[in-house]
């Protein structure tokens, strides 16, 4: 199981990185939102809304440098399946370094996006996803990247987010 979620987790961020690198090579497959935006991908709908900086979150420390930022995930089921999701399929992206992303904090309670969730069909998911970014960081974008049954990439999707 542990096996399974870090090959996922690994799999999920090279194809992210990839899909980075493509954005700035204006691959046509790419979308790009803004924020509240809803943004349909081949199995679910999904927006990126209410972006907030926060002083502080019950259990979660903020780094000396670094800043609290909220954002809130829609997820819902546009499928006939149930829909299995986790924090790590949304990328949360800063500045242009190759260490400027990351996947949103670990859940420390309800209203935070969980490691893993089930979205059934036709219905929808919504939570806050945390992310400590840089103090003097102005924007993110949460990107979502499609990939095939086979195991290819597909669409990758970007939503700019304003701090």
């Amino acid at each position: 199981m542990a096996t399974m979620r870090l090959l996922r987790s690994i799999r999920a961020q090279a194809a992210l990185a990839a899909a980075v690198l493509l954005a700035g090579c204006g691959a046509s497959s790419n979308v790009q939102a803004q924020a509240g935006e809803t943004v349909q991908t081949a199995l679910f709908a999904f927006s990126v809304s209410d972006p907030q900086t926060l002083d502080g979150y019950d259990g979660v420390e903020i780094p000396q440098g670094q800043k609290l930022v909220q954002v809130t995930l829609t997820v819902e089921n546009t499928g006939e399946a149930a829909l299995p999701m986790f924090a790590e399929d949304f990328q949360i992206q800063w500045g242009d370094g190759d260490t400027d992303f990351g996947a949103c904090l670990a859940a420390v309670d309800d209203t935070m996006v969980p490691y893993s969730y089930e979205v059934a069909p036709g219905e929808s998911y919504t939570g806050a996803m945390l992310v400590t970014v840089p103090q003097d960081c102005g924007e993110l974008t949460v990107a979502y990247q499609d990939v095939t049954e086979s195991g290819d990439r597909a669409a990758a999707y970007f939503v700019e987010v304003p701090l």
